[in-house]
């Protein structure tokens, strides 16, 4: 990991998922993230935040409410607040895309904490913590 919160950075979530934060303000956070291919995560939700992908390189698989489908090279993808989603690489090679999250909150600094590879119970308080950025599951309508 490197830069300074509120800064242009790397930031590594683990083996598969590297983010370089482009721009980073209350308003937005602009990333480019590079997927290895990998296996899905889990399925999650943000309560009011809204995300905007899209696709420079390789492919994602993305289950959006249900649906499953693959983004190329040039695809977009927006996902409104509480909806639920996963996204992974399983192609054969590298995957890149752009990234928007409006309003960002506390992401970037919910991005850091998480690849400061914390222990296992300080995995757990993320769902606390971060819990008006991140949600597991799928949303109660």
């Amino acid at each position: 990991m490197s830069g300074a919160e509120g800064r242009p950075g790397t930031i590594r979530l683990g083996p598969r998922q590297t983010l370089t934060v482009r721009s980073s303000t209350p308003e937005v956070l602009e990333l480019e993230c590079e997927w290895q291919p990998g296996t899905p995560p889990p399925t999650h939700w943000h309560p009011r935040q809204h995300e905007h992908f899209e696709v420079l390189e390789g492919e994602l698989t993305v289950v959006l409410a249900g649906d499953e489908r693959v983004l190329r090279g040039g695809d977009v993808l927006d996902i409104p607040p509480r909806t639920a989603h996963c996204m992974w690489n399983a192609g054969p090679g590298t995957c890149r895309a752009t990234w928007l999250i409006t309003p960002a909150q506390r992401t970037e600094e919910m991005f850091r904490f998480m690849a400061g590879d914390p222990g296992p119970l300080a995995k757990a308080s993320v769902l606390v913590r971060f819990r008006d950025e991140l949600r597991l599951g799928t949303p109660r309508r």
